[in-house]
């Protein structure tokens, strides 16, 4: 059986609703510091953006990580 390993950056942010929203970057750069991701979410959210239904999406950077999944195939038909 296969398995896969793939990295996501995901960004966390809370909008106007008070809820958290994920920006996710499946083809991001790898080794990013934090005070290049500090900086590129808080422009994000300076800019307001994204918006849906009324809805901030991006108010407010809550966190940023590089996060890594595995897929293992158990069956393929």
């Amino acid at each position: 059986m296969n398995s896969e390993e793939k990295t996501v950056l995901q960004l966390r942010f809370k909008g106007s609703d008070e809820k958290v929203h994920t920006f996710s970057f499946p083809k991001a750069v790898s080794g990013l510091t934090t005070e290049t991701i500090a900086e590129a979410m808080n422009a994000i959210a300076t800019l307001g953006l994204f918006s849906r239904k009324g809805v901030t999406l991006y108010d407010s950077a809550v966190s940023g990580a590089y996060v890594k999944t595995t897929t293992q195939e158990l069956y393929k038909v």
